[in-house]
């Protein structure tokens, strides 16, 4: 009988040879194993550039605190002035010249040191109508000279036979050291005292 007899009618044969387009399974998986390499080195690529802007933002922010931190700290003291790199201090209190020097030094500070008619001009405005000492003295047929040894340059007068100076409504004047009065402190501010160290 024939074959297509056989079989029955309706049957087509199918053609079992391998055709050009069948993959071989040595040349599908080197192809797997291909892919899978690009695919696993784009990964890493991926993760090492997210480390990096994690890494370069965790430095950024650590930068901007500090910034930051320094720019809201305060010049000076809490009921300190800050004027031209100084802070002052104006007392409340009413002391002898030589009390108020060792508040001033109590508080990282000396008797206010005039160093410039516009510092001078910013006292007398600040102080009010008390008189407030300042840190110029004199030994007894000596030179005026400020609580750091340097002496006076004659910048302003000085009224009066004291060996003690303070401020008054009319510039500066003088008085026995055990005479009671108000007093002004000054210090650098933390800029200048920052700078200062630094250049140590």
């Amino acid at each position: 009988m024939h074959e297509s007899n056989r079989l029955g009618k309706g049957f087509v044969p199918v053609d079992l040879r391998p055709t050009s387009n069948y993959l071989h399974p040595r040349k599908y998986s080197s192809n797997i194993t291909l892919n899978g390499g690009l695919i696993f080195l784009a990964v890493i690529c991926l993760l090492l550039i997210v480390v990096g802007v994690i890494v370069s933002l965790l430095v950024t922010g650590r930068k901007l605190h500090k910034i930051s931190s320094e720019c809201l700290e305060a010049a000076c003291p809490e009921s300190w002035i800050g004027f031209q790199r100084k802070c002052f201090y104006f007392s409340e209190d009413i002391k002898n010249w030589t009390f108020s020097q060792r508040f001033c030094d109590s508080h990282g500070a000396d008797l206010v040191q005039v160093e410039t008619i516009q510092e001078l001009n910013f006292l007398l405005r600040y102080k009010g109508p008390y008189d407030h000492w300042i840190g110029l003295s004199r030994e007894q047929g000596q030179p005026w000279k400020w609580i750091n040894g340097t002496e006076w340059t004659s910048c302003f007068p000085i009224r009066g036979g004291g060996e003690c100076a303070y401020l008054n409504d009319k510039g500066a004047s003088s008085a026995r050291h055990y005479t009671e009065r108000k007093w002004i402190c000054s210090r650098p501010d933390t800029y200048a005292q920052t700078q200062r160290q630094s250049s140590f």
